[in-house]
């Protein structure tokens, strides 16, 4: 009797697992095949109304992704040159500014829920009016980058931000401020959930403030920033609303992954190596989680 009762709670429970099963199958598993068998295929507008019968390439539009030879390779290699540059800046910078904040919100002081109020706002408020913002801030003629750097003598003429090579130095400085606030946010979490008897034990054995931080703080907030970095990594590597917003359709020379392959398959017509580009950047994307993930349980076994 308990046997069958076991077995029809196991189907019932295949029952409710069923829809989120189905959802996920044609939402993310059926497109990720389809777009996989698109990438092979020399697919654009002249070949889209006959699709069936669109030249096989095989992995030439794989090729043509990785060889110097062709134009579309070399744009791709510099945007996924530029998603590393981006990454590597943002996320750290955004990192130091998040915790030293989130050790200031740790604090007793006056008005400190109405300040931890505040510093969420740049993180709350949406993409399309935080880009525009700095999208008017760092105009040549008229906006305030260019304004101060003149007054202070930095510069002697009004500097071009959106356009060229220094398009992505804005976008980074533009992310940088739009995200450090969740990380103090979470970090902001990890340091209230450190036992105060540590550092009062730290205190009477005679440690500095600096030897507390290493010894107690980083260690204790260790799985709150492996699983921050984690997260970080997925969202730069899909970072498309801050370049499109703040650079407009012509993103140039600071193309990233996402805004080439939308301007590849939807503006260019390139389907199929639009689809290429999309597979490549999952597999990229999968590799690094994967590596962040074995380190991640590396560290938890060794502790």
């Amino acid at each position: 009797m308990g046997m069958l009762s076991k077995a029809k709670g196991t189907r019932r429970a295949y029952w409710f697992i069923l829809p989120a099963a189905l959802c996920m199958l044609f939402v993310h598993f059926i497109p990720i095949i389809w777009g996989a068998y698109i990438s092979l295929l020399d697919l654009d507008v002249y070949t889209l109304t006959q699709w069936t019968s669109a030249p096989f390439v095989k992995l030439g539009n794989y090729i043509k992704l990785f060889s110097g030879k062709f134009a579309v390779g070399q744009r791709f290699l510099r945007s996924v040159y530029n998603v590393f540059v981006y990454g590597l800046v943002t996320i750290p910078t955004g990192y130091i500014i998040g915790l030293l904040v989130a050790l200031l919100l740790n604090r007793n002081f006056v008005g400190r829920t109405f300040v931890r109020g505040i510093i969420l706002l740049p993180y709350i408020t949406p993409d399309s009016v935080a880009y525009n913002v700095w999208r008017f801030i760092f105009q040549a003629r008229i906006g305030l980058v260019n304004k101060y750097l003149l007054k202070f003598g930095l510069i002697q003429e009004p500097l071009v931000w959106l356009v060229g090579k220094r398009a992505l130095t804005a976008v980074i400085i533009a992310s940088i401020w739009k995200g450090w606030p969740f990380a103090c946010l979470i970090l902001l979490a990890g340091l209230q959930g450190i036992p105060a008897e540590l550092y009062e034990a730290a205190k009477i054995d005679g440690a500095s403030v600096w030897q507390q931080f290493k010894m107690i703080t980083l260690p204790m907030l260790a799985p709150v920033t492996k699983t921050l970095l984690l997260l970080n990594v997925i969202w730069n590597f899909h970072a498309y609303n801050q370049f499109y917003i703040l650079l407009g359709g012509s993103v140039g020379e600071a193309h990233v992954p996402s805004t080439f392959i939308m301007q590849e398959a939807f503006t260019n017509l390139h389907y199929g190596m639009g689809s290429a580009m999309s597979v490549v950047l999952m597999i990229l994307i999968v590799i690094l989680i994967a590596i962040l993930l074995r380190s991640k349980r590396r560290a938890s076994y060794e502790s």
